[in-house]
């Protein structure tokens, strides 16, 4: 037996297209106009306006003109001062300067007359003795064969590569760790004396970093870095060949494009190092109390 076939209502188009179109609209209505109604009419009647509106916000921008024109000037005037206290803050240290660098000729001078009359009071053998002390501290000029050093930073920055971080590349290659393992190497390989860039190493030198610079003995040091040794010359070379820091630059400058290079010299001066007296403490003396303040 066949079932007949379910009735279904019949669809009226009208009906379905105004639906349609009021779904529409609605849809339109809530994509374009965002603001509340309420909202809308209060921005539409706004904020009461009164008469010195406009002349306030016109003494507003002549009076925030004025500051302006008035810290224009007031730059412009102090300009020079600030120039001629640059300019005579440079002078002061360019003397300065030239002034430690006369007095320092002169200690080395006096130095140097000091040693002749003292060797002339002296032993062979003590004299001998002294000369060595001398020489492991750092006092006494030295000349003879040695070793040189020579290594910087790349000539240009190289540009950052993909992927890494900005103001990467602006960092320094090379640290204080490789100027003093250069410096410690040439020590192990029988060196008699050292120096850094001009600086003369004792038993109490440090080389530190600070910033982007490095200090030997608190003096700032920068790229191409040259590191001098007196001593043997063939051992101090086939030495340093062989080493740690030596390995470590040439891969530096095959990957970063440091300058390394190194060579024999048949002979080479070193200038004597500024010491200072040392100080040291006693067991059982206690510093001289200072009257304290009432």
């Amino acid at each position: 037996m066949t079932r007949p076939p379910e009735s279904r209502p019949a669809r009226r188009p009208g009906r379905d297209r105004s639906i349609s179109l009021v779904s529409t609209a609605l849809l339109d209505d809530l994509l374009t106009n965002t603001l509340d109604p309420g909202y809308r009419s209060a921005h539409d009647r706004g904020l009461p306006r009164h008469w010195w509106d406009g002349p306030l916000a016109a003494a507003g921008a002549l009076l925030i003109g004025l500051v302006l024109v008035l810290a224009y000037q007031q730059t412009h005037r102090s300009a020079p001062a600030r120039e001629a206290a640059r300019s005579d803050l440079i002078s002061r240290i360019h003397d300065l300067q030239k002034a430690g660098g006369t007095l320092d000729d002169r200690a080395k001078l006096l130095g140097a007359q000091v040693a002749a009359l003292r060797d002339q009071q002296l032993s062979g053998t003590d004299r001998t003795s002294l000369r060595a002390a001398e020489l492991a501290a750092g006092s006494t000029a030295i000349k003879g064969p040695g070793m040189q050093v020579d290594f910087g930073e790349p000539s240009s920055t190289p540009s950052a590569t993909v992927g890494e971080r900005p103001g990467l590349s602006q960092q320094p290659f090379i640290h204080d760790v490789d100027v003093r393992a250069v410096a410690n190497q040439l020590w192990l390989s029988g060196a008699e004396a050292v120096e850094v860039n001009g600086i003369r190493l004792t038993s109490t030198s440090a080389i530190r970093f600070a910033g982007d610079s490095v200090l030997v003995d608190f003096q700032t040091i920068s790229s191409p870095y040259t590191v001098r040794a007196v001593g043997d010359r063939d051992k101090m070379q086939l030495a340093f060949v062989d080493s740690a820091i030596a390995r470590r630059l040439k891969t530096m400058e095959a990957v970063d494009d440091i300058s390394f290079s190194f060579e024999g010299r048949s002979s080479m001066s070193l200038a004597a190092a500024a010491v200072s007296q040392p100080g040291y403490a006693l067991i059982g003396v206690a510093p001289s109390a200072s009257r304290s303040p009432r």
